[in-house]
Formats: structure tokens, C-alpha cells, sequence
């Protein structure tokens, strides 16, 4: 078909167009509209089945990803709770392994101190051992040193004991004269019996008060014999206090004391001690005058009173007193024969009203209210007296 053929002029616009080509653009159109639109559809049914099997894949792979992250949250979960329990364990190891280092360090301190003390110990032991060995030593030179000297001083003490002796006596019998030179200090005689020194203590008249007597000892040793000897020459020499003076006291006794009824000193102390008994021998003494003067009161009053003195004088107190007794039993008879004598006037007068009374009612006076009253007042007043004079 040529083209003036299939040519077309529009009546109304007078435009020429092609009719085959409008045809074939026409069936282009539909047909392609028909393709598109199957396309479109088919691209829709395509893309729907798609976009469902990609949502059932990604719902798929959601729940797959859900299960997953559920899954890691759970291990998550657990982990952490595996972290918390690791911690706590690595803090609980911890804790154990500083108390298993301190329990560590206590142990090796213990058995270093252990061993250092067996180590000390042993170094003691060892030295205490030699030096005992030597203390031992030393103290056997020693017992035989001190034997000798012991020996020694025994053979010393024998030959010059006595001069010694006597050489104290001498320093006591000095202080006791410089001390009291009122006093009689007799010396025993060397080689006589009896006490070392004999002290007698004059009283205010100038007669003997009392006696000390003083025994001296210069011995390393204290002896309990010198007690029974100085008792002894106590009794014979009439003492009332006893004084031993010596170089060695008694066990427990560091200073002056007594030793049952003896007196214990040493020498430096014969100062004090003899100033302290001289005074107790002088109080001692004023206490028997004055009991002795007290006696002496005592008999002169009962000789008083058994005298003729004293009955002469209680003769006069009796009269005295028997005098004084009759006179107030002469004036309690006047006083009652004057009571009587006024009971006696107060009985007239009491008398003479009522007899007044009655020759006043024998008159017919009417005011009886007056005579009651009269009547009222006298006989009260008289009675009262009365009773006053009756007692």
C-alpha cells in the first residue's frame, strides 16, 4: 500500500495524517498497554510473591535473628552471670590466696621464730652450761677460799676475841657515864661472873630508881644462850631492864628491838636506846611512889575516920540537923493551931450570914433573887477556903 493510499485528510481541519501509522501507533499503544500492563502484573505478582517470600524470608530471618539475639541475650545473660561468679570467685580467690599469704607469712614467721628460739635456747644452754661449769669452779675456789679464811679468822678471833670484847664494854661503859654522870656505872671485873656493865638509875629523892644492866658481845654470830645468862644476871643483880649490845644481831632483826623481854642493839644505837630506857626506868619508878603515896592517903583517911575527930564532928552535924527537924515541927504546929484558930472565924462568919438570911426570910424581904445571889457567893468562897484549910 503506497502512501497516498493509506493517507487520510481531516474534513474538519483539512490536516492530512497517515492512517496506517496511526493504526500501527494505536496498535503499538494497546498492544503495548496490554504488555505493560501483563508485564505490570506479572512484575506486581512477581514482586508481591517476592516481596512475600522476602518477608517470609526476613520473617524468617527475623525469627531466626530473634532466636539468635534470644539465644546470645540468654548466653549473654550467662556470661554475665558467669563474669559475676567469675569475679566473685576471682575476689574469693583473692581474698584466699591474702589469707594463704598471710597464714604463709605466720607460718614461716613461726617457724623462723621457732627456729631462732631453738637456736637462742641452745646457745643458752650451751652457755649457761660453761658458765655454770665455771660458776661451779669458781664457787668450789671459792668455799675453799672462804674455809681458809674462816680458819683463819678462828684462829684470829680466838686469841683476840676477848680483847675485842673488852674494847666494847669500855666504848659503852664511856657513853653511858658521858651520858648520865649522875648515874652509878659499875664495871663487872674481867673473869667475874655476872653481867658486862651494871647501870643504876638514882631517883628525885637520890635513891635508886632502878638498874640496867648491859652485856657486850662482839661475835660473828648471834647466840639465844646470851638470852638465859642475862636473865639470869638479872635476877642476882635485882635489874629491872636487860640490854645486850652486839656486832651481829639476831636473824630478822636489822635495827634496836626486843627479844622476849631483852632489849637488842648495836653499838651506835646505845645513845638513843639507853636515853629511851633510863627515861622508862624513872616513869616506872614515879608510878610506884605514887601508888605507894596513894596508899599512904588511903590509910590516913581511914584513921580519920575511926579517930575521935571525925566522931565529934559528925556529932555536931547530927545536933545540927536534929535541931532544925524540931524546929520545923514546932513551927508546923503553930502554922496549924493559927489555920484552926481562922477556920474558926471563917465557921462564925459563915454562921453569922446564915443566921442573917433567915431572920431576913423570917421578915418576909420578897427579893429573893438578892438572897440567892448572897446565898450563892459567901457559902462558895467559904467553902473553898475551907477546903484549902482542911487540907
Amino acid at each position: 500500500m503506497s502512501n497516498e493510499e493509506s493517507s487520510v485528510t481531516c474534513p474538519d481541519c483539512g490536516a492530512e495524517f497517515d492512517v496506517a501509522e496511526r493504526l500501527r501507533t494505536h496498535i503499538e499503544a494497546e498492544v503495548s498497554k496490554e504488555l505493560r500492563d501483563k508485564i505490570w502484573s506479572e512484575a506486581e505478582e512477581s514482586f508481591a510473591n517476592r516481596l512475600a517470600s522476602e518477608q517470609e524470608e526476613e520473617a524468617e530471618q527475623r525469627k531466626t535473628l530473634e532466636n539468635k539475639v534470644k539465644k546470645q541475650r540468654l548466653e549473654l545473660n550467662g556470661l554475665r552471670k558467669d563474669k559475676i561468679e567469675l569475679e566473685d570467685l576471682k575476689e574469693n580467690r583473692k581474698i584466699e590466696l591474702e589469707e594463704a599469704k598471710a597464714e604463709a607469712t605466720r607460718q614461716a614467721k613461726r617457724q623462723l621464730n621457732q627456729e631462732l628460739d631453738e637456736k637462742i635456747s641452745e646457745r643458752i644452754k650451751e652457755e649457761t652450761a660453761d658458765k655454770d661449769l665455771k660458776i661451779g669452779k669458781l664457787e668450789l675456789q671459792l668455799q675453799r677460799q672462804n674455809a681458809k679464811i674462816e680458819e683463819l679468822e678462828e684462829q684470829r678471833t680466838s686469841s683476840h676475841g676477848e680483847l675485842e670484847g673488852e674494847v666494847l664494854e669500855l666504848a659503852v661503859e664511856d657513853s653511858l657515864r658521858n651520858l648520865f654522870p649522875r648515874d652509878s656505872i659499875n664495871e663487872v671485873k674481867r673473869g667475874a661472873y655476872g653481867a658486862d656493865i651494871e647501870q643504876s638509875v638514882p631517883g628525885p629523892s637520890g635513891a635508886v630508881a632502878g638498874k640496867i644492866i648491859w652485856e657486850c658481845k662482839k661475835h660473828k654470830r648471834w647466840n639465844d644462850e646470851w638470852l638465859a645468862t642475862i636473865r639470869k644476871n638479872a635476877i642476882e643483880y635485882g635489874a629491872d631492864t636487860m640490854v645486850i649490845v652486839t656486832s651481829t644481831m639476831p636473824e630478822g632483826m636489822e635495827s634496836f628491838g626486843m627479844v622476849k623481854d631483852v632489849f637488842v642493839c648495836r653499838y651506835h644505837e646505845v645513845d638513843v636506846v639507853s636515853t629511851l630506857l633510863r627515861h622508862a626506868v624513872l616513869k616506872a619508878n614515879n608510878e610506884r611512889i605514887r601508888e605507894q603515896h596513894m596508899m599512904s592517903i588511903q590509910e590516913r583517911v581511914l584513921e580519920y575516920v575511926s579517930g575521935p575527930e571525925f566522931a565529934m564532928a559528925m556529932s555536931g552535924i547530927m545536933q545540927a540537923y536534929e535541931e532544925f527537924e524540931d524546929d520545923l515541927r514546932k513551927e508546923e504546929q503553930y502554922m496549924k493551931r493559927r489555920w484552926r484558930a481562922r477556920r474558926g472565924y471563917l465557921r462564925h462568919v459563915i454562921d453569922s450570914v446564915s443566921s442573917m438570911m433567915g431572920r431576913l426570910d423570917q421578915l418576909g424581904a420578897g427579893d429573893f433573887e438578892v438572897m440567892d445571889e448572897i446565898d450563892g457567893r459567901a457559902p462558895t468562897g467559904f467553902l473553898v477556903i475551907e477546903t484549902i484549910e482542911e487540907e
